[in-house]
């Protein structure tokens, strides 16, 4: 049977988004998932290695094919007097022509805040910018050899642990330059990347749309490394992100944001202490609305509840608190210290 263009293109376009999880077996799921013979796969995928889209199988059992990526690196003394614009500009846009347009505006909104973050926060002398560019997808590695991102804010805000940097990240609103920079990049720029992650230290923070995750790794570095990363087919819209945590007729300004509790259980730390209830609670007055979000966390203590959920709330009634993915336990300590928040609050239709 001869295929037509479009359903070829189909068949490729499956194989370039699949290629990566499926390295060695990927001839196999072309077969299985749309019934073809395993010498028209094979031929396709042949086809897709000759445009150097996927790079040429290894010989054996074990193929591992991946997809072809294009590198360009620049490094920039910031002794330089660097702008983070001209530098987008002129470096790297060009290098972006075949990005679709809404896709584009997101990489450059991305690019521009987190390199403008290594200029004007990092005390750092060098920067290095990586792009890898292949048939799916666009990913930016921004590494500074500066103070390193979270030993700043602990230090900025007195913090004990640099982990608790990581919440005051994910809460949004956090500059250590109020007069020149609003806080809103590195929120913004995880939920607008299909993939994100800082890491510096021992520690790695990966933000996505308000699943939020630390890690704690063996390994020490320096500095600061950004990682973000775009799909190329992505249908995201910086607009519609932003309007998600505003409301462009009543409330323009960033006045939402999502909180991911289990961020505040580090190694395992149980949540029952008022000191870490206001930890949490840190510049929730900043907002009109924070979303409290407790997935993956089980249970928590009278103290903890009681801070949030009837001190807070008493000192700043027009905060409003809307809490999701709570688990019975949860639900119960919560109902137990605060009459109001205690009714049917949870798990509301919210999109973030």
């Amino acid at each position: 049977m001869k295929f037509t263009n479009e359903i070829i293109n189909t068949i490729k376009q499956f194989a370039i988004d699949n290629v990566e999880k499926h390295p060695n077996d990927i001839v196999c799921l072309l077969c299985s998932h749309f019934g073809i013979t395993k010498p028209t796969a094979k031929k396709y995928i042949d086809e897709l290695v000759d445009g150097k889209i996927v790079a040429p199988p290894k010989k054996g059992r074990y193929p591992a094919y991946h997809l072809l990526a294009s590198v360009k690196e620049l490094s920039y003394a910031l002794a330089d007097s660097l702008e983070e614009d001209v530098i987008w500009r002129k470096d790297f846009m060009p290098l972006l022509s075949d990005i679709k347009d809404n896709v584009l505006r997101a990489i450059q909104y991305s690019f521009t805040e987190m390199v403008n973050n290594v200029i004007d926060h990092s005390s750092a002398i060098n920067m290095t910018v990586t792009m890898l560019k292949d048939a799916k997808k666009v990913q930016f590695y921004i590494y500074d050899d500066g103070i390193g991102i979270f030993n700043k804010i602990q230090k900025d805000l007195g913090l004990d642990n640099p982990k608790q940097s990581i919440l005051e990240l994910a809460k949004g609103k956090f500059t250590s330059d109020a007069k020149r920079h609003s806080g809103e990049g590195i929120f913004f720029t995880s939920r607008i990347c299909d993939g994100f992650a800082i890491m510096s230290g021992n520690l790695r923070f990966l933000g996505h749309k308000g699943e939020d995750i630390i890690f704690e790794d063996k390994q020490m570095r320096s500095g600061t490394c950004v990682v973000f990363e775009m799909n190329r087919s992505s249908d995201v819209s910086i607009t519609d992100i932003f309007n998600e945590y505003s409301d462009p007729d009543a409330q323009p300004s960033f006045f939402r944001t999502r909180i991911p509790v289990k961020l505040m259980e580090y190694e395992g730390e149980a949540l029952l202490s008022r000191s870490q209830a206001k930890r949490l609670v840190n510049r929730f007055d900043r907002f009109l609305e924070v979303i409290l979000d407790f997935g993956g966390v089980t249970e928590i203590g009278q103290a903890f509840a009681d801070e949030i959920f009837r001190v807070f709330h008493n000192d700043y009634p027009d905060v409003h608190l809307i809490l999701v993915n709570c688990s019975s336990n949860v639900k119960r300590m919560i109902a137990h210290v605060s009459v109001e928040y205690g009714q049917d609050v949870y798990n509301k239709d919210i999109k973030l």
